[in-house]
C-alpha cells in the first residue's frame, strides 16, 4: 500500500470512529458554585480544562469572574456520566441524547449553585 492509500485509510477510519461524549461539570470548590454540560468529546472537554488551567484563561465565559479572581486551582473538572455514540446513530441523535441525559443531571443537582 502506497503512503498515500494508507493516509486516505487512515483518514477513513478516523471518520468513522464514533464519539465518546457525556455530561461534565466544572465546580469552584470555594463557592460550591458549578457549570453543568454536554460535550460530544469528552477527551476535547479534559484537554479544554487542563490548556485553560495552563494558561489562567476561563473554559467558559460563566466562569471568568471567578477563575480570575481566585486561579484555575479552584476549579475541578468532574465527568459525570459517559455516553458512547452507537454506530446507527447520527450525530444530531447522539447530540439530542447528551442533551436529555444533561436535563437529567440538572434535575438532580442544585439548581441554587449553577453559574
Amino acid at each position: 500500500m502506497s503512503n498515500k492509500q494508507a493516509r486516505k485509510e487512515m483518514s477513513r477510519a478516523y471518520k468513522e470512529q464514533l464519539s465518546r461524549g457525556g455530561v461534565y461539570t466544572i465546580t469552584n470548590s470555594v463557592n460550591g458554585k458549578y457549570l453543568l454540560d454536554h460535550t460530544a468529546d469528552i477527551k476535547s472537554i479534559q484537554n479544554r480544562f487542563q490548556w485553560s488551567a495552563g494558561t489562567g484563561t476561563a473554559l467558559h465565559p460563566k466562569l471568568q469572574r471567578d477563575w480570575k479572581e481566585l486561579g484555575a486551582s479552584a476549579f475541578t473538572l468532574e465527568i459525570l456520566e459517559e455516553v458512547q455514540q452507537t454506530p446507527e446513530q447520527t450525530s444530531a441523535a447522539f447530540q439530542d441524547q447528551l442533551k436529555a441525559r444533561e436535563r437529567s443531571w440538572r434535575e438532580q443537582l442544585d439548581d441554587a449553585k449553577a453559574y
